[in-house]
């Protein structure tokens, strides 16, 4: 039927879908259904700036089914997410008391929710199973489906008068750890975004965060820069600021500056500014070793470094060219923590000492052999699926080895070959 102004009721389904979920390349859609051919049926592609995943695509649907619906009309809400009904009922009140400090999607949440108090009917919600064979819900899942692989995306009204939106937090409901999340929020979501534009700028990808998250654990980044990458995204080393806290004694305060430039210490500062002796020449070195493959180089930001997994290379056709993308997130991170290491060796071991050119060019080219060494290691023994193996480490070493013309067959697998990477242009 369709629906007037008039108090009248209607159920309504809504469901999320998302192509490649979880990958950098997702793409997610909502869809909303009323009934069969209604005019307020909604397919839809979420914007980029958007997290393309299926909750997020579930609260959209959910916004959708608010806002489309006739203002007076007494709507039911039908959804296979008990996340997103549990978020904008019972726990709609803790989330606001706590200023969504800990919630995901909490500007969805909030627009959603500030649609449901707009309306002059009410919103109720009724959670269905999925998949199971229920006819609404499916409608809903298949309209969901084809906005997930629409080429175009929908831009999202998420704009409601400020006294429908609650702001803030209260203080009776704060605790000394939501008030340290909050603030340690800040300074993740800053980093964040000089990841996330970095790839933009440097590669042309429009990333996600929880995209970002994602490429920390591929395969190509080893499990302790995995843990390195998350820490320094969380603003979690004990550096800069962290040394001028207010009961910190006089000599421990001085640690917060860089005792060779005069700066406050950042995790900005160590990777890509600090004068000390290593970052400069590991960088340079990185970039000599990036030229035999004939890819183009960008210079290390924290797209190019932190976000590194998240690249995007092209072969001479226009392809994607994985190889290279798994080469540069490789050599790219591993440099990256070299600087992280030398720094620390540096201000705790050596108590300051610098070290020499020669020094910084052999830890350079010794921890590319050992990840080059790991690897082929790794590729021996694979087993499963998802395994490194030895097609996988010659396609993407082989630009960078040298005398790669000489190699033997199975040179990944033979330990008894000695294989390196090249020295110099």
């Amino acid at each position: 039927m369709d629906l007037e102004d008039d108090g009248t009721s209607q159920v309504i389904a809504t469901d999320g879908s998302c192509i490649q979920n979880g990958e950098s390349r997702a793409r997610a859609g909502a869809g909303v259904y009323y009934e069969n051919d209604h005019r307020r049926n909604l397919s839809i592609r979420l914007s980029d700036e958007l997290e393309q995943s299926n909750q997020t695509a579930e609260i959209v649907a959910t916004l959708l089914a608010t806002t489309t619906a006739e203002s007076r009309t007494r709507i039911t809400i039908e959804t296979d997410s008990r996340t997103t009904m549990d978020s904008l009922t019972k726990w709609r009140q803790r989330h606001e008391d706590t200023g969504y400090i800990a919630q995901k999607n909490a500007d969805l949440t909030r627009a959603t929710i500030a649609s449901m108090r707009q309306r002059g009917g009410h919103t109720l919600f009724r959670w269905v199973k999925g998949h199971n064979g229920h006819a609404r819900n499916e409608e809903a899942d298949k309209l969901a489906a084809l906005g997930a692989m629409e080429t175009t995306s929908t831009p999202i009204r998420r704009l409601f008068p400020d006294t429908l939106k609650v702001t803030g937090a209260k203080l009776q409901s704060m605790t000394q750890k939501l008030a340290y999340q909050a603030i340690c929020a800040r300074k993740t979501v800053a980093n964040l975004d000089r990841i996330v534009s970095g790839v933009k700028e440097a590669f042309g990808l429009h990333v996600h965060d929880a995209t970002v998250w994602n490429s920390f654990r591929t395969r190509h980044v080893s499990r302790l820069i995995s843990q390195f990458l998350w820490m320094a995204v969380h603003d979690g080393y004990m550096i800069g600021s962290h040394w001028l806290r207010p009961k910190m004694p006089p000599d421990l305060q001085d640690r917060a500056v860089c005792a060779i430039c005069g700066e406050l210490e950042t995790m900005t500062h160590i990777t890509l500014e600090c004068e000390a002796t290593g970052r400069e020449t590991i960088w340079k070195l990185l970039q000599e070793v990036w030229t035999h493959t004939g890819a183009r180089w960008h210079e290390p930001c924290w797209g190019t470094t932190f976000g590194a997994a998240c690249a995007v290379f092209r072969n001479a056709d226009g392809a994607q060219s994985a190889a290279l993308e798994q080469l540069w997130c490789i050599l790219s991170t591993e440099a990256l923590h070299l600087i992280w290491r030398l720094r620390c060796e540096r201000v705790i071991q050596n108590e300051g000492r610098n070290f020499t050119e020669s020094e910084v060019a052999n830890r350079f080219y010794a921890a590319m052999d050992a990840r080059l060494d790991l690897d082929r290691r790794t590729a021996a023994i694979a087993h499963g699926r998802k395994a490194l193996r030895q097609k996988d480490v010659e396609r993407i070493w082989l630009p960078v080895i040298g005398n790669d013309k000489e190699l033997p067959p199975k040179w990944v697998v033979d330990s008894g070959i000695l294989v390196g990477i090249k020295r110099g242009k």
